[in-house]
């Protein structure tokens, strides 16, 4: 009976680079093509929420949230230090397979996109504190600013190319009207 064995890795490419797995302890993973050398990936706890992952596909943008659970305070203090640094930062989301062993062979990198912002909670209940870090990564243009409409009118085709008439109808065109396409 085959045993599920996996994890994900997150790296953060900041001034001094985060490298994270949902595990507990150091995980040595080796160099590859995201990774310039073998790197040691902290445990972070436990991962409450992971979306699916997507990549870009006819420019529609994907915005997620990483939440972790359960961090500890050492960690609540690296990323209320390093949150400035999150903003435009590279992010890689991979997947680790582990062996029989519990070897990892190498990483399957899965996600890649832009750090947007990191929030730090700390919340107290019944004698208990819980931390926890939401990481928000977005996969291409995930703001709502957008281009100011652009209206082409003759004046401006004639001052970029003098002598061209493919736009010399178009202020006579308005709702309701229908024009010819070819010689008139």
């Amino acid at each position: 009976m085959p045993a599920y064995r996996e994890s994900y890795v997150f790296r953060i490419e900041t001034d001094d680079p985060a490298s994270f797995w949902t595990g507990h302890g150091p995980l040595l993973l080796p160099a590859d093509a995201v990774l310039p050398e073998n790197t040691i990936f902290s445990g972070m706890g436990q991962l409450v929420e992971i979306p699916d992952l997507q990549q870009i596909i006819n420019g529609t943008a994907q915005r997620l949230d990483v939440s972790l659970s359960g961090v500890n305070e050492e960690t609540i203090v690296f990323a209320t230090e390093e949150a400035l640094q999150i903003p435009g930062a590279l992010v890689w989301i991979g997947r680790v397979q582990f062996d029989d062993a519990w070897q990892v062979s190498a990483v399957e990198w899965e996600w890649c996109g832009e750090g947007v912002k990191l929030t730090v909670d700390s919340d107290g209940s019944n004698g208990d504190r819980v931390r926890s870090i939401k990481l928000t990564v977005a996969a291409g243009e995930t703001s709502r600013r957008r281009a100011p409409n652009a209206y082409f009118t003759d004046a401006d085709q004639q001052r970029d190319y003098p002598g061209d008439t493919f736009f010399s109808h178009v202020a006579q065109i308005s709702r309701g009207v229908v024009r010819r396409w070819g010689p008139v």
